[in-house]
C-alpha cells in the first residue's frame, strides 16, 4: 500500500484516477498544512517546551520524503568530527525496526550488537560503516540521548533525520536538499512529498546540497532561490562518490578491502540495479558514471523486504536482459542474502564527499561545540 500510495504522488504523468486520487486527498493535505504550522509555532513562541542535553546536538535532516543523502552525509560529518578528536554518537528512530526494546545500542563502537530487523535499515548499515562511533536507535530522541551520554560521555550527538524533531533542542540544525530533486513534487504530504513548507528552510543553519554533479537546475539558481529563505546561511555542496565494489557475502565492510573489485570492471557491462532506497534513479545514476554498456534498474520501496517472489522477479529479469553484472546498495545488501543463492550480486558503497564548504561546516560545528 505504501509503494502505491508514494508512486501515486511522485509520479509526473497522472491520468484520470491518480488525478482524482489526490483531488480526493486533498482535504487531507490542508489538514496535514494545519497541524504543520500550529505546531512549529508553539515551538517558534515556546508555547510547546524543548528538552535539552548536556552536551552539543547537531541534527542533520531534510523537509522532503525520500532519499536526499542525510544518512551518508550523517556518515561523513560524523567521520569528521571523530578525526577531530571529539567523542560522537550517532541517534537514530530505528525506521521498520521490529523490537521489545524501546532504546536500543545498535553499536557500541567496535561492534555491530543488533541484527537489522532489530535496529533498522540505516542504523544497521552505519553501524557497520563507522568504526569508534556508537549508534543508538530509540523514539524519544531525549531518552535516547541521555543514554548515550551516560553510557559514553560523549561530545557530541548527531540526530539523523532530526529536523522535524524539535522536541529536543539542538545547537544547530543541518538541512540536506537533493540538487536532483531540491522540493520533491512541490505539494505537502500525503498528495506530494514535502514533509514541510519549503518556508521551514528557515530553521535551518546551514544547507547541504547533495548530488550536485547531477542537478536539475543550475546550482547558482537553486542556491540563489534557498537564500531567499535563508540569506545569511552557510550552503555546501557535496556528491555521492561510489568507493568500491564487492560481491555479497564476500566482504567485511570495516576491515577487509582484500575482496573488493576495481570499479572500472563495471565499464562497458549490462548492469541491472537493484534498490529499495527513497532515491533508485540517483542509484542508476551513479553507476552511468562508471560508464557501463547499458542499465536497467527494478526499484522497489524505499525500506523494502524483498521477498521470494522479489527474488523471482530480479532473477528473470536478470536472463531478460542478459545482464552481466546485478549490483545493489549497502542498505539493500543484508536483506538480498537470498537473490545471491540464485545469481552472483554485488554490492556498490557510495560515500558523501564535499566538494565546497566542507572547512566552512567544521568551523561552523567547532565553533558552537560547548
Amino acid at each position: 500500500m505504501k509503494h502505491i500510495i508514494y508512486s501515486f504522488i511522485t509520479t509526473k504523468h497522472p491520468g484520470p484516477f491518480i488525478s482524482l486520487f489526490r483531488i480526493l486527498l486533498t482535504p487531507l493535505k490542508w489538514l496535514y498544512v494545519t497541524i504543520i504550522y500550529i505546531r512549529n509555532l508553539c515551538y517558534d513562541l515556546g508555547i510547546s517546551k524543548q528538552t535539552q542535553l548536556p552536551c552539543t546536538v547537531i541534527s542533520i535532516g531534510n523537509i522532503v520524503v525520500g532519499g536526499t543523502g542525510k544518512t551518508p552525509a550523517t556518515a561523513t560529518i560524523a567521520n569528521l568530527l571523530h578525526k577531530k578528536g571529539y567523542k560522537v554518537v550517532i541517534l537514530l528512530r530505528g525506521y521498520g525496526r521490529s523490537s521489545s526494546e524501546k532504546i536500543s545500542i545498535v553499536s557500541d563502537g567496535e561492534k555491530c550488537l543488533c541484527s537489522r530487523i532489530e535496529s533498522g535499515d540505516e542504523a544497521y548499515l552505519l553501524a557497520h560503516q563507522l568504526n569508534g562511533i556508537p549508534i543508538i536507535v530509540g523514539k524519544n530522541r531525549f531518552d535516547t540521548g541521555k543514554i548515550a551520554y551516560d553510557h559514553f560521555n560523549c561530545d557530541i550527538i548527531l540526530l539523523d533525520d532530526g529536523y522535524q524533531h524539535r522536541k529536543l533542542t539542538r545547537d544547530i540544525d543541518i538541512l540536506t536538499i537533493d540538487a536532483t530533486q531540491p522540493f520533491g513534487t512541490g505539494t505537502l504530504l500525503p498528495i506530494g512529498t514535502l514533509r514541510e513548507p519549503i518556508s521551514s528552510l528557515k530553521r535551518a543553519s546551514i544547507i547541504l546540497l547533495t548530488r550536485t554533479d547531477s542537478p536539475h537546475k543550475p546550482i547558482e539558481d537553486l542556491k540563489n532561490e534557498i537564500k531567499r529563505y535563508i540569506p545569511n546561511s552557510s550552503i555546501l555542496d557535496s556528491i555521492h562518490h561510489p568507493t568500491s565494489l564487492y560481491e555479497l557475502g564476500n566482504h567485511n565492510w570495516k576491515n577487509d578491502e582484500s575482496q573488493t573489485i576495481p570499479l572500472k570492471e563495471l565499464e562497458d557491462k549490462r548492469i541491472l540495479a537493484v534498490c529499495g532506497i527513497g532515491n533508485p534513479d540517483a542509484f542508476k545514476s551513479t553507476i552511468q558514471s562508471l560508464n557501463p554498456e547499458s542499465i536497467q534498474l527494478i526499484p522497489f520501496p524505499d525500506h523494502h523486504i524483498y521477498s521470494d517472489s522479489d527474488i523471482e522477479k530480479i532473477v528473470q529479469k536478470s536472463k531478460q536482459v542478459n545482464a552481466q553484472w546485478v549490483v545493489t546498495t549497502q542498505k539493500d545488501e543484508d536483506k538480498l542474502a537470498t537473490l545471491s543463492q540464485h545469481i552472483p550480486v554485488f554490492v556498490l558503497s557510495i560515500e558523501l564527499i564535499f566538494t565546497d564548504g566542507k572547512e566552512v561546516l567544521l568551523n561552523e560545528l567547532q565553533a558552537i561545540i560547548h
